[in-house]
């Protein structure tokens, strides 16, 4: 995979991860718990199956499980699981904020595990990006955050380290790690709802969680460990803000919540910085003369 086709790639599970804020918020009865481990069936559902053919494709083998994968899907689940809690304890646009953090997060992880300098073109970008997403939110930002939102600024710190993980790992099957974090959401959730009384959700709610694990976390998380390898951290981070523009947007076309159009302005503005992130890492194609 090229630089160019692995940016791609992560743009479209930008796209496609954009979707979870809104199927959250159609589970209407089910605690962020009990939404979990149903979400944490749909991611295994998906990877495990992968990972199986992925391997008997390979050698017929089961890889070599290191400690650095382990730790890179245990921190996949719980990543996914503070998303989830976080989006229950404050707005949408509050924990989307504190995504564009993550290419900064991530930057350092590198630099500081594998001595990766950030690209010129990338720390413009994030700059860029982060004064869009500035301008996106603050309309709709309030002064009145309680304490428990803040839990939400841990986000760009556990997804820059494991975005560094995954792309330090050596000889690792991308479906490992997601596997890992399918399981990992699986046994935090149980412990959870079992310590709060057990299950007590409807079927369509349970079904929501299923559909949003399977399709909307579990292949594009395969998609993007693919991709993972092709395009540096501080890059992928970056990419991966279509989500912070689209998000809004599904709110608005299917539930009728008009985004405000400080929204649409910083959206516009992170388009156009990873627009030109993706263009600007095309490789350069040689002209040979010949005489």
């Amino acid at each position: 995979m090229t630089h160019l086709q692995g940016s791609v790639l992560v743009l479209v599970v930008g796209t496609i991860v954009s979707f979870n804020g809104l199927l959250f918020r159609s589970a209407e009865d089910a605690t962020p718990w009990e939404y979990l481990f149903f979400r944490g069936i749909g991611v295994t559902l998906i990877a495990l199956p992968a990972m199986v053919i992925a391997i008997r494709r390979a050698s017929g083998v089961t890889p070599r499980t290191q400690p650095i994968h382990v730790a890179a899907g245990i921190m996949l689940g719980l990543l996914n699981a503070l998303f989830i809690v976080a989006l229950d304890l404050t707005t949408v646009a509050f924990v989307l904020f504190t995504q564009t953090l993550s290419p900064v997060v991530a930057a350092y992880a590198s630099w500081i595990l594998v001595r990766e300098r950030i690209s010129r073109n990338a720390a413009i970008a994030t700059a860029v990006s982060v004064l869009g997403v500035g301008v996106m939110v603050a309309g709709t930002i309030t002064s009145g955050l309680s304490a428990t939102s803040l839990v939400a600024f841990a986000l760009p710190l556990f997804f820059g380290i494991y975005a560094t993980l995954i792309r330090t790992a050596d000889e690792i099957e991308p479906t490992v790690p997601v596997t890992i974090g399918g399981m990992t959401l699986i046994v935090c959730s149980t412990i959870v709802v079992s310590a709060q009384g057990g299950f007590n959700m409807p079927a369509q709610d349970a079904l929501i969680g299923l559909i949003a694990g399977a399709a909307f976390l579990g292949i594009p998380l395969v998609m993007f460990n693919y991709a993972q390898r092709a395009v540096p951290s501080s890059e992928t981070t970056l990419l991966l803000m279509a989500e912070v523009v689209l998000a809004p947007l599904w709110v608005w076309l299917f539930v009728d919540e008009q985004p405000e159009v400080t929204t649409l302005v910083g959206g516009a503005i992170i388009l156009a910085a990873v627009a030109w992130l993706t263009v600007s890492s095309r490789p350069r194609r040689t002209v040979v003369s010949h005489p």
